[in-house]
């Protein structure tokens, strides 16, 4: 399959909705209160575990998305940063893969009843007081801060193509201007036409 020169809209509108959504989902899970063995999830709780469902199927999505419409890295870059550019994407959809899958551990193992956005029930694992699940989804918040790492690492990656390197990369995944077509303020002219000469008289 040939790949594209450019990201297109769909790929797009799935990178900023990520985005977008990891900017609410991290202050919110730093910030909610703890919750014990035994307790009760709150509404902070039950906000937390539906924007991080959203974002695991929105990447699931993105990731079909990628596989079918791939991308060739910018023609600018030197082999080495095609690499880590390859690497880094790959890892960010690893990432928070576990990120949401330990998350979701996490919560089935206490057994936590969670609906997405307090309208339909979300499904739990069967696992509820495993040792083994209870290990797996206290790597949750380790998941984060790794996931938080390479989010910062891509973020001054583009930083650096934008204002240091100034090679257009960041263009790849923004809005595309429309283009404006300038032309000369021409001015009408005014043309007098001449009346058709009279016919002679015989």
């Amino acid at each position: 399959m040939a790949k594209q020169l450019n990201y297109g809209t769909t790929a797009k509108v799935f990178h900023w909705l990520v985005v977008a959504l990891l900017i609410v989902q991290f202050p919110l899970g730093w910030f909610m209160p703890h919750i014990h063995r035994g307790m009760k999830p709150g509404d902070a709780m039950t906000f937390h575990i539906s924007f991080g469902i959203t974002i695991l199927a929105l990447m699931v999505l993105r990731f079909f998305w990628r596989i079918t419409h791939p991308v060739a890295p910018a023609r600018s870059l030197p082999a080495w940063q095609k690499l880590i550019s390859e690497a880094v994407h790959w890892l960010l959809y690893a990432l928070v893969l576990t990120t949401t899958m330990t998350g979701w551990i996490f919560a089935s193992e206490r057994g936590w009843s969670i609906s997405l956005f307090f309208a339909t029930p979300l499904p739990t694992l069967p696992i509820e007081g495993s040792l083994l699940a209870r290990s797996i989804g206290n790597w949750h918040g380790t998941m984060e801060w790794a996931l938080l790492l390479v989010i910062g690492a891509h973020v001054a990656a583009a930083m650096a193509h934008t204002f240091i390197f100034r090679d257009q990369i960041m263009q790849r995944m923004l809005p595309e201007k429309p283009m404006v077509v300038r032309t000369r303020n021409l001015k009408p002219e005014v043309v007098a036409m001449r009346p058709a000469q009279q016919s002679r008289a015989g």
